[in-house]
């Protein structure tokens, strides 16, 4: 529904209903704001994200080569969702500014939920952490997200000066990035 490069700071509810292809009146009518149709939206790439990384048949590994290879998985699947990266990175800058305190809660024990059933999945695929452990590996994978993919995904005046050689040390790779920042926090010591 987005097109790339769409700034969400600056998309209004009249362009969300033209990218949809509906009238202005009927997003109104199933959405209080537009924070709560990119809420929507985010949570539509979760779920296609997630049935996408599960339809895999399950190989249970152990080890330390098991859990580099999965978060190197983890990833690999989000780097090839760049919406779901975008919006994400937007929650708490963008998305969560203009909803009911109701609204907030309710996405929070959502979210609640789905970080578990993904944990539990995790957990099924390398069981060398806790469930806990998973829920929280997938919490600071949100949060990683929300710092990494602005940087990767920089403004094109901003990615042209990056360019240059003497500032290469400023260019991102955003999947090898995540995956080297998830395998950092699998394996640290959560104390």
């Amino acid at each position: 529904m987005l097109e790339g490069g769409t700034d969400l700071r600056e998309l209004t509810l009249n362009e969300l209903a033209r990218q949809a292809g509906m009238a202005k009146s009927n997003v109104y009518r199933y959405f209080e704001t537009r924070e709560a149709l990119l809420l929507e939206l985010l949570w539509s790439e979760w779920a296609a994200w997630f049935e996408a990384l599960t339809a895999a048949p399950p190989r249970r590994a152990r080890g330390p080569k098991a859990l580099a290879a999965l978060t190197a998985r983890l990833a690999r699947s989000l780097a090839e969702r760049p919406l779901l990266c975008k919006l994400t990175a937007a929650l708490p800058s963008v998305v969560e500014q203009n909803l009911s305190e109701e609204r907030i809660a309710a996405f929070k024990a959502e979210s609640l939920l789905f970080f578990g059933e993904l944990a539990r999945f995790l957990h099924g695929r390398v069981p060398d952490l806790s469930e806990a452990r998973y829920a929280a590996l997938v919490h600071d994978t949100v949060t990683l997200l929300v710092g990494l993919y602005p940087f990767t995904s920089p403004a094109p005046a901003v990615a042209r000066v990056l360019e240059r050689p003497e500032l290469a040390f400023f260019r991102r790779d955003f999947e090898a990035d995540l995956a080297r920042m998830i395998r950092a926090l699998a394996t640290s010591d959560p104390s």
